[in-house]
């Protein structure tokens, strides 16, 4: 175990290195790897196929690598929108061509395994950052019926492959804790059940070593930030029918961590998680691992919100309220390119004492009020951009009036509202589903507002709001 926590380290504080640069964010797109793809058919080490052809007739790549007798597949962003670990992979193709102090540990892993990878099983739907396909089909609900050209050609692969193990690549909701902390679920993984009874047979038991393997190596990094996803069958499912058809398969989801928008911290943990696992495999050290480390491992709770301020008074109807309010924020893609905005929601209010915050605020005994609409109109939105905002949140304002027919933006990148018609009724009224646009206030002063979700501190000038929207 010391050597592979040396390993690990290792790629840790050398990750920089073998980080693919051309990918900077989560909504890459085909043509982002395309160019990666045709590198590596230039190189002697790598053999490149098309397995096949989405809907719209993009290529879905395999991609070997090895000469071991042990195989392992790998497939990622079967959901469209789900390409952290479609990244972590162009990382570990530099890693497994790069030439340094590393060099034995390649050589004796791809002399004991053959590597197979298919990034992107679903590039119709990475093009507009969503989860289904063009047909708006879950692909990952396919593996039995066969109904989309991506399932079709990714359980042929397997067929063809019968690969040892296999690693079932996915993102999910950030609102993950790691059991029921404050800790948000960086990293989950899961040695699917292959049955309703959740039987473990050597298949699945193989799967969870590994697991157990990676969660101690990474537990260093991330101590507590690691789950077990849900072990629920599902007959419908890749990864469930694979680890019934012989081979032993694990399921990575990548999680949130504060601050980490473009997942780039858990890109890095998927390379080091995968190449410890390779390693695992290849030297056949998971057969040394109990599967009470598996079983420790904690499973997922969605206890967490984006923002919970704790304890906040609220007057309506003549009656004082005290109360916690949680808010979760959504991004929404813009004209299916590269950018989005975020779209925020009070999630839930009242005793919010079992969950967490990424942003976790105690103001008990401060007031909470509606957001307000300035009276002043403006003509442009550079008039709006020469305003001190600070100012007019001192006054309780998160919203302006714009009367330019010319400005139609999807949403505000200013940190302030806009109201485009003049007679658009404002929520006057906190409760769940609405856009939480707020003002809290101490002593009848405003303290902090909070725009689209967002907080920021009036009196120190601290915090950011990413956007505001469009009311109309």
């Amino acid at each position: 175990m010391a050597q592979d926590i040396e390993f690990a380290n290792n790629l840790y504080y050398n990750y920089q290195t073998y980080k693919e640069s051309s990918l900077k964010n989560r909504r890459i797109k085909h043509k982002d790897i395309a160019d990666l793809v045709e590198r590596l058919n230039n190189n002697q080490k790598y053999e490149v196929a098309i397995a096949g052809n989405s809907v719209e007739n993009r290529s879905i790549h395999l991609i070997k690598i090895g000469t071991g007798k042990t195989k392992i597949f790998l497939w990622s962003q079967l959901h469209g929108d789900e390409s952290t670990a479609t990244m972590a992979i162009f990382d570990i193709f530099n890693f497994l061509s790069a030439d340094d102090f590393l060099n034995d540990f390649r050589n004796n892993l791809l002399n004991n395994i053959t590597l197979y990878f298919m990034p992107m099983v679903n590039p119709d739907g990475a093009e507009v950052f969503q989860r289904r396909n063009k047909f708006d089909i879950d692909i990952n609900r396919d593996a039995v019926s066969q109904q989309t050209p991506e399932g079709k050609v990714l359980r042929e692969t397997f067929e063809n492959l019968k690969a040892d193990f296999g690693f079932n690549l996915h993102d999910q909701n950030l609102h993950y804790s790691a059991g029921h902390s404050f800790k948000s679920a960086a990293l989950s993984f899961l040695a699917p059940a292959h049955n309703y009874d959740k039987t473990i047979d050597i298949v699945r038991s193989n799967a969870m070593k590994v697991i157990g393997q990676m969660y101690r190596a990474l537990s260093s990094f991330i101590p507590g930030h690691i789950a077990k996803y849900s072990d629920d069958f599902e007959p419908r499912a890749f990864g469930d029918n694979f680890q019934k058809w012989g081979t032993s398969t694990i399921l990575i989801e990548s999680g949130g961590w504060k601050d980490d928008t473009e997942k780039q911290f858990i890109r890095k943990l998927n390379f080091i998680a995968l190449l410890c696992a390779f390693k695992s495999i290849s030297e056949k050290s998971f057969n040394n691992e109990s599967l009470n480390t598996y079983d420790k491992i904690p499973f997922n709770k969605e206890d967490l919100m984006d923002l919970i301020i704790r304890r906040v008074k609220y007057i309506k109807n003549g009656l004082e309220y005290s109360f916690d309010l949680g808010i979760n924020r959504t991004e929404v893609n813009i004209n299916h390119s590269k950018d989005f905005y975020y779209k925020s929601a009070v999630e839930d209010l009242g005793d919010l004492s079992v969950f967490f915050g990424y942003e976790d605020y105690d103001f008990e005994g401060m007031e909470i009020l509606p957001g307000k609409t300035c009276p002043s109109q403006f003509s442009s939105i550079e008039e709006i951009k020469k305003l001190n905002l600070n100012d007019l949140y001192k006054e309780g304002y998160t919203n302006v009036i714009l009367n330019s027919p010319n400005f139609n933006y999807e949403y505000c990148p200013m940190a302030i509202n806009i109201i485009k018609d003049q007679n658009y009724k404002l929520e006057n009224d906190i409760k769940t589903g609405v856009v939480p646009n707020f003002v809290l206030k101490k002593n009848k002063v405003v303290r902090y507002v909070i725009i689209n979700g967002f907080i920021y501190d009036v009196l120190n000038s601290v915090g950011e709001i990413k956007n505001g929207l469009i009311l109309q």
